[in-house]
């Protein structure tokens, strides 16, 4: 069985990526604080042009976001090491601390620079902070990844349906009805799921930012909070520990 918990909370992380986003990328002339597939783009754009004042602007926050998960995987290598339980809580604290000057700026000519660099290294820090849920490689914030791994479960999940029915076990009706017990076409749709959670998220960090500018990012993190006291109750970044482990 799907570890349900673990995978809503990663739901709900990905909306917070999505909501730090798409405010970050509305209040921050358009760049982007955790998709670093567009950020890549455009510096591979404003290169061709040799516009380099601006291929270094969109090339700071890439470095940033990388220098956040190399952060957070060495805390998680600490965590596994040390065997401290609930390493997630320390990862999202670290968060929230950089997220906080963002949300309290207000000034109508914020520091791009500095902010585009806090929300990227926050981002990068939650997209590496749990990269496994049971079997399953997840992502909060990379959700190219999230829809191939999808894709991924639900080829899994139609070869075993294609070879129930082929081989008379069940029929087309019955194999359906199993369907739901399948773990390939539960991660599938919990992936898909998760997705989702990202749009979900950005739909409502663009509200926000129309509506409170920058101090729309309490919501995240207040989400974070939330997320913390999830894990103290159900460590989260259990199987990530244990992965350091067996590659010390």
């Amino acid at each position: 069985m799907l570890d349900t918990t673990a995978y809503l909370t990663v739901t709900f992380l990905a909306a917070i990526a999505g909501f730090v986003d798409a405010v970050g990328y509305l209040g921050l002339s358009r760049i982007y604080t955790a998709n670093m597939s567009g950020n890549s783009v455009a510096v591979g754009i404003q290169l061709a042009f040799q516009n380099w004042p601006e291929m270094l602007r969109r090339l700071w926050p890439v470095v940033v976001f990388v220098a956040g998960m190399l952060f957070c995987r060495i805390l998680v290598e600490i965590g596994a090491r040390r065997k401290v339980r609930c390493i997630f809580s320390v990862t999202a604290v670290c968060e929230i601390v950089l997220i906080l000057p963002v949300c309290l700026q207000n000034s109508p000519h914020p520091s791009q620079t500095l902010y585009v660099g806090l929300l990227a290294v926050a981002m990068g820090i939650q997209n590496a902070a749990l990269k496994h849920v049971q079997s399953a490689t997840v992502h909060t914030g990379f959700v190219t990844g999230v829809l191939l791994n999808s894709v991924v479960e639900f080829t899994k999940y139609l070869t075993w349906l294609f070879d129930c029915v082929r081989s008379g076990t069940a029929s087309f009706g019955t194999a359906l009805l199993k369907s739901r017990k399948q773990k390939p076409f539960q991660l599938a749709l919990w992936l898909a799921f998760i997705w989702f959670g990202y749009i979900t998220g950005a739909v409502c960090g663009s509200l926000g930012e129309d509506s409170l500018r920058f101090e729309a990012l309490a919501f995240p993190m207040l989400g974070l909070l939330i997320v913390i006291a999830v894990d103290l109750r159900h460590p989260l970044s259990t199987q990530e520990e244990k992965s350091q482990e067996k590659g010390s």
